[in-house]
């Protein structure tokens, strides 16, 4: 493992090279440096210490890469955090983490939450940043990431996507999840230029594509729908569109092929830092996007080759966590001796890329046969006119479970019931269908399964669905 610097002490470009763009808002990399020195000095006077927790909003996206950047100078702690969430969440938030101060955005400067970690400077000096996990299947847990993963992360994506000085990124993942916040720590490292948008709002990212010379641009599945139903082009100066977040549908790539973008598939997680594979550009005909590449170097992985049986994937390295958070920000939590354990099946090929197989809780036995959530839902995105898609499965008697199949598209029910009846095995077949004008997404732009689980069951509980199995 090689042995890494801290991010803030990490070599960062300077001049008149543009910086961060919002907006008709702009400036050079001299003048970001002073705006994130006068930033420091104000936290510095606050009382902000190394190893403290600063929470602060996610928007406007300006003011936060100040926050961070400054905060890493200080060796202190960023929480960034949804704008305009819930207060008692926030609170919530805070006591989970032990968090010191919270950023008042109308006075712009920190203000203490009441609570003290007297450790905090001896234990948690190596910390960069907390960040929320989605919690898109379960209850969102706090990943904390030191110094060391946000500068091996960000070396490593800068590597693999080939990103520098003259470049410009366009950042429309919410900063809140650690897609849309690991950019701004990878443009300060490339010298490349930071295009800053307050979330996704699809007119405006296709806009800006038009607009500007932009060469690299994030994106989860729905957000790629979104632009593509736009009838969004890409530039000729892109040359890269990362896709993660979440699994990335056959059909959805290959529409995406087709009309001409640059296409990288990513795998990652929050407890990663970002992504850990990246695979790409794709191009012609595909017939899966479950590889998503080499894993990154320095990585160890307790994982098996595609031939033989697939397990959860386990890793440890210089971008995993130091743990989940605590009150006392005690490092280990979630770990096992350093290795983390995903939730997600996972195989190396024999070419040496990792393959994604689904999640470790997605398969279920139906009629004595194990039937994949995610291979459904995939067989099911490829059909004309269905939209989006989600499987869920309810409890049933006789079968074990019986798929609900919840989709966005104005497809004829009996028309999706009779492709499902000529393309799946019994067991596969959904034995109902519900239909949703859009499927509820998350702050991070993903699938909000949990939301869309609890809709079926309240309407199971009013009318109970057909039961399941031929």
């Amino acid at each position: 493992m090689r042995d890494l610097p801290c991010f803030h002490d990490a070599p960062w470009s300077s001049g008149s090279a543009p910086a961060l763009i919002q907006g008709e808002r702009s400036c050079s990399y001299d003048q970001l440096h002073a705006s994130i020195e006068a930033r420091e000095i104000l936290l510095r006077r606050s009382g902000v210490l190394p190893g403290q927790v600063l929470m602060a909003p996610d928007a406007p996206a300006w003011d936060l890469v100040l926050t961070q950047h400054a905060l890493a100078r200080i060796g202190a702690v960023l929480f960034p955090v949804r704008e305009g969430s819930d207060p008692s969440v926030l609170d919530a938030l805070i006591a989970q983490a032990g968090v010191e101060w919270r950023w008042d955005a109308s006075a712009k400067r920190p203000l203490p939450t009441g609570k003290r970690n007297p450790d905090a400077e001896t234990v948690d000096a190596s910390l960069a940043f907390l960040i929320k996990t989605s919690g898109s299947t379960g209850s969102p847990k706090i990943a904390m990431l030191t110094q060391t993963n946000v500068l091996a992360s960000a070396l490593n994506a800068n590597a693999v996507l080939e990103l520098g000085a003259g470049d410009l990124w366009l950042a429309c993942l919410r900063p809140s999840h650690v897609g849309g916040l690991s950019i701004a720590y990878r443009c300060a490292l490339a010298g490349a230029t930071l295009l800053l948008h307050d979330g996704f709002v699809a007119e405006r990212v296709a806009g800006d594509l038009e607009r500007l010379a932009v060469t690299h641009v994030s994106l989860v599945p729905p957000m790629l729908a979104r632009l593509l139903e736009l009838g969004c082009r890409p530039p000729a100066s892109l040359r890269v569109l990362m896709i993660g977040g979440q699994a990335l549908s056959l059909s959805l790539a290959q529409r995406a092929l087709d009309a001409g973008w640059p296409l990288y598939v990513s795998y990652g997680m929050t407890e990663t830092g970002s992504q850990i594979a990246t695979k790409g550009p794709l191009c012609g005909r595909i017939e899966e996007t479950s590889v998503v590449g080499c894993p990154m170097p320095d990585l160890d992985l307790d994982l098996g080759r595609c031939d033989t049986r697939s397990a959860r994937l386990r890793m440890r390295g210089p971008v995993v966590m130091a743990g989940y958070a605590n009150p006392e920000r005690r490092p280990g939590d979630g770990l096992d001796e350093g290795w983390f354990e995903t939730a997600d099946l996972a195989c190396l090929s024999p070419e040496g890329e990792l393959r994604i197989l689904g999640r470790a809780d997605d398969v279920l036995v139906i009629g004595g046969t194990n039937v994949s959530r995610a291979r459904v839902e995939n067989a099911l995105a490829s059909v004309p006119g269905i939209g989006d898609v989600l499987i869920v499965d309810l409890p049933d008697p006789v079968w074990g479970h019986r798929l609900i199949a919840v989709h966005s598209g104005d497809l004829a029910l009996s028309e999706l019931d009779a492709w499902c009846g000529d393309h799946l095995s019994g067991p596969e077949r959904p034995r109902a269908f519900m239909r949703l004008a859009s499927l509820p997404l998350l702050d991070s732009g993903k699938v909000d399964r949990a939301a869309i689980v609890a809709q079926v069951r309240m309407a199971a509980s009013r009318q109970p669905f057909p039961a399941g199995g031929d």
